[in-house]
């Protein structure tokens, strides 16, 4: 018990360490927020991956409660990704002592990086393929859902089937993706709006953080959804099926992609991993930079 729990709460424990080293090594300087935006920072990051983190752990620590059903873990993500992508929209409170004219242009582009939205599209490109992919495999199940995947056995026409990740759960699946793109392209069209502050300075500091957050929100629900998606591919490809039949004895079939089965379960993980980091690191934000002190002035002899 005590090592499935370990196994378990791995992928957890790394996320933390890897968003820490993150926040400490690589961030550059980051603004100060007011109360209000580094409170909402902290419920962004720290809310959905809290939830997300109990999601995976708690059927491990209370095995009667059992796995939650697919289509719970699939949407989990992206839901909670747009709510964080919501509660990152809320612009932080202005104030200005008057007006300053600022003749500086402030487009979406000013404050999004590109790398942003490279990510999220190309992990939005994996996750159709896979979802398409597996739901062209799947068939119908006693209930009429597209939720199972059958191997034939031998020349008897006798079948052996599994779940699969079929149209049941990726058609809703793809709707909270496109739902989750959309309301991600909305709030940082969102960030250039508002008129510059009485520090422009601060001002577009604190709006490419913003980005950055929103950005990071959404691959992390992109990531830990296709995590989601992996490991159930990878659950399917080890079906082994075994029958005997009168010409060749004792036969075993499995599935086509039986032999990646290991990767896309490591894929998940690290999937998760990735995931989990950038919804941690959202709420690292929330904690400025120590402002740095300047250097004392020495007396030079005349």
């Amino acid at each position: 018990m005590l090592t499935i729990l370990l196994l378990a709460s791995a992928p957890i424990a790394v996320a933390v360490i890897v968003a820490i080293g993150i926040r400490l090594i690589n961030l550059p300087p980051l603004p100060r927020l007011g109360a209000p935006a580094s409170w909402l920072t902290v419920a962004a990051g720290g809310v959905p991956a809290v939830a997300m983190a109990a999601l995976v752990w708690l059927p491990f620590a209370i095995p009667p409660l059992g796995f939650f059903d697919l289509d719970v873990r699939a949407m989990a993500p992206l839901l909670l990704g747009i709510a964080a992508v919501v509660l990152l929209a809320v612009p932080p409170a202005s104030r200005r002592r008057g007006a300053v004219a600022q003749i500086s242009r402030r487009t979406v582009m000013s404050f999004v990086s590109p790398r942003w939205i490279i990510t999220a599209l190309a992990v939005t490109a994996i996750i159709t393929i896979l979802s398409v992919a597996a739901g062209n495999a799947s068939t119908l199940d006693e209930q009429g859902r597209f939720t199972t995947y059958t191997i034939s056995i031998g020349t008897t026409g006798t079948e052996m089937g599994t779940g699969i990740y079929g149209w049941q759960y990726s058609v809703p699946a793809l709707t909270g993706v496109v739902a989750l793109l959309v309301v991600t392209a909305g709030a940082w069209a969102l960030i250039p709006r508002p008129a510059w502050g009485e520090d422009p300075q601060q001002d577009a500091a604190t709006r490419r953080l913003r980005a950055a957050n929103i950005g990071r929100a959404a691959c992390g629900a992109l990531l830990i959804h296709l995590s989601v998606v992996l490991r159930s591919l990878g659950g399917t490809a080890s079906l082994l099926g075994s029958t005997t039949t009168t010409e060749l004895g004792a036969v075993s079939v499995t599935p086509p992609f039986a032999a990646l089965g290991p990767t896309l379960d490591w894929c998940g993980v690290l999937a998760l991993v990735a995931g989990l980091t950038m919804w941690i690191v959202i709420a690292l934000t929330a904690i400025p930079s120590p402002a740095r002190q300047p250097a004392p002035l020495t007396a030079s002899a005349s």
